[in-house]
């Protein structure tokens, strides 16, 4: 007569299912270690700090962007740079005192006083003007009232002497003063249109 333990036992499954070969339990392993393969792990921190780093840069180049965009060229395809203007009075002879300046295009030299007259933040409008052949050209500028009580003044006692114009620190020329100077002056540098029109952008920038 069988015992509990042994109807149990007769009546398990398991006890009765034949043993798998060596390619079946292969099988089975690829299976596990694919599915296994497809869970996707929570990213830990060593995974999060790479993106942070991508998000802070993104913002950053976006704020270089809005700042860059703010000195775009009318036309919007170039990026425009900024043109430094100045007037200063000078002279034809050494002067102590006075550093000596060659004109750009030239072998004339001056020699520069050391005050500026006037800036780009003295101008209130410059244009583009035809030189004195068709492939020349030159630059007008017009002073804004401040601009213009300084030309007044600086050129009243300098009649009969130099002037000087420079862009970008370099003596683009320096014709003598006939009268005072006041509301405008043109630049006669023989530029190509599109290097006046080059200046004509870069003053107007702040």
């Amino acid at each position: 007569m069988k015992t509990v333990r042994d109807l149990l036992r007769d009546a398990d499954p398991l006890c009765h299912e034949p043993h798998r070969l060596e390619e079946e339990r292969d099988r089975l392993r690829q299976a596990v270690v694919a599915e296994a393969s497809d869970v996707t792990t929570p990213p830990s921190a060593s995974f999060r700090t790479p993106v942070a780093l991508v998000v802070t840069v993104a913002v950053i180049v976006v704020g270089l962007v809005a700042v860059g965009s703010h000195i775009w060229s009318q036309g919007g395809a170039t990026l425009q740079a900024a043109i430094r203007f100045e007037v200063r009075l000078a002279e034809d002879h050494p002067t102590a005192g006075l550093p000596e300046a060659r004109i750009a295009g030239s072998d004339r030299v001056v020699y520069l006083h050391e005050e500026t007259v006037v800036t780009n933040e003295d101008i209130a409008q410059s244009s583009v003007v035809q030189g004195d052949k068709p492939s020349r050209f030159g630059v007008r500028v017009q002073f804004n009232a401040a601009g213009t009580e300084k030309m007044r003044q600086a050129t009243a006692s300098h009649v009969g002497r130099p002037m000087a114009i420079l862009i970008d620190g370099d003596v683009v020329m320096a014709p003598v003063v006939m009268e005072p100077v006041s509301k405008s002056a043109v630049i006669t540098g023989n530029f190509t249109k599109a290097e006046a029109e080059r200046i004509v952008n870069g003053i107007g920038i702040r």
